[in-house]
């Protein structure tokens, strides 16, 4: 284990490779925008997921109308409905865990909301978005945030491509604010490797608008391969238009997924060949002792 934490610090290369490689392994699932999905179900788990919906719809409410007696009480009743249900059997292990968290989260937003009323919305959309999605899985609320995601993604591209690198970071941080609300959500309704490709494009792609020199060729290329993952991760086609019928872009996840992975690859060979080249140099100018 040691020697390979040691062979990924010098050689983040090779990670970024495996994990691509990993990517290609995964078998195709079924979107959740289209399929049979709802067959099958357990009907007591999808009535509780509709019950905590409806409930948390009613918590959310509450919370724009700065009604914390009855967002208490809402909660309580949220606690109550996730305790004692079977939403396990609705989706994966890690969406349960983001539920669980989102709920978490709003009990300490609860608790803080005269010191910081910005994370009581905050939160209470999250768990929102949470709670829908368990319990729509066709037509989810999250869904509608493609089209404030591509904008953000456009905003970054359009001032890379003018040097305004403080205006490309603004807008990339506008993204990650949307993303964060969503991505319980999302964890729920996709496969812990689709939520493993965006949190390390956000990852890569900070760290890139927050170098004190932005390398405009490698911020185009990240926003590109970002474009690619969120039309994956939203059900889209590459070229289809931000508001297209969600029934025309069923089974989009995979042809978006091998173009990612193939970027990636693309991009662990060139980051390889830079490695490469920076050990050679510094093997040239260092002296032997």
């Amino acid at each position: 284990m040691r020697r390979s934490k040691r062979l990924f610090k010098h050689k983040p290369w090779l990670f970024i490779l495996l994990a691509a490689l990993c990517m290609t392994m995964q078998p195709a699932k079924i979107n959740a925008l289209g399929g049979n999905q709802d067959s099958g179900k357990p009907a007591e788990a999808v009535k509780q997921a509709e019950a905590l919906s409806q409930t948390v719809e009613r918590l959310y409410q509450h919370v724009l109308e700065g009604d914390t007696n009855l967002v208490h009480k809402d909660l309580q009743e949220v606690d109550s409905i996730f305790e004692n249900s079977s939403l396990q059997k609705l989706t994966t292990v890690e969406g349960i865990h983001a539920l669980s968290e989102s709920i978490i989260e709003m009990k300490e937003a609860v608790a803080r909301v005269q010191l910081d009323p910005k994370h009581w919305l905050t939160a209470s959309a999250k768990l929102r978005m949470a709670a829908d999605s368990i319990n729509n899985p066709k037509q989810a609320l999250w869904l509608q945030y493609y089209k404030l995601i591509r904008e953000e993604l456009t905003q970054m591209r359009a001032n890379t491509e003018k040097g305004d690198f403080l205006a490309a970071k603004q807008a990339y941080e506008r993204l990650q604010e949307h993303y964060e609300i969503i991505r319980p959500a999302v964890v729920i309704q996709r496969e812990p490797a689709d939520v493993t490709m965006v949190d390390s494009w956000l990852s890569y792609a900070g760290g890139l608008v927050n170098a004190v020199t932005p390398k405009t060729g490698e911020m185009q290329r990240s926003i590109e391969i970002g474009e690619e993952i969120f039309n994956g991760l939203f059900g889209k086609k590459k070229d289809y238009p931000a508001l297209a019928p969600l029934d025309q872009v069923n089974g989009a996840w995979p042809w978006a997924m091998w173009a990612g992975v193939f970027i990636l690859v693309i991009l662990a060979y060139t980051a390889y060949r830079k490695y490469r080249g920076e050990r050679d140099s510094f093997k040239k100018v260092t002296p032997k002792w």
